[in-house]
């Protein structure tokens, strides 16, 4: 990646995901970004740890050309990446009624129904009946 990449990359992440933003470097190694405290020509001054360790708050020089990708590690929706990059997020609105009766109507279709209880000490009493009624069928054949 270029400078100018890293920087566009790091201008549109939210400062409140800055701390949860990882380098990962071309070599295999990844550097997890606590602050940025200078953006230089050729290289990036940061505040943070490398991944794998437990040294935090470590001074890192991480040279650009070195970054592989930049992520941010947390669950993100499409549509916060959208507006990342300015676009207009527009959210669908709630399903109809009938639309929440015909889902619950084929969830209720699919839905197995349980034969057995679903109680643990139920399950248990069952297994053991059925192993003893086992052991006795057993030893009325061998007669």
């Amino acid at each position: 990646m270029t400078a100018d990449d890293v920087h566009d990359i790091l201008d549109k992440i939210a400062p409140e995901d800055l701390p949860k933003t990882v380098l990962v470097l071309k070599h295999g190694a990844a550097v997890t970004i606590d602050q940025l405290a200078r953006r230089e020509s050729d290289y990036l001054v940061i505040r943070g740890r490398e991944n794998g360790t437990s040294d935090e708050g470590r001074g890192l020089f991480v040279p650009y050309e070195e970054v592989l990708y930049v992520k941010v590690d947390r669950v993100i929706r499409v549509e916060e990446l959208k507006r990342m990059y300015g676009e207009r997020v527009v959210v669908p609105d709630s399903p109809t009624d009938e639309k929440k009766k015909e889902k619950a109507e084929v969830a209720t279709a699919t839905t197995p129904t349980p034969s057995a209880p679903m109680d643990p000490a139920a399950i248990a009493k069952q297994n053991l009946l059925a192993r003893i009624r086992a052991a006795k069928s057993a030893a009325g054949a061998g007669n």
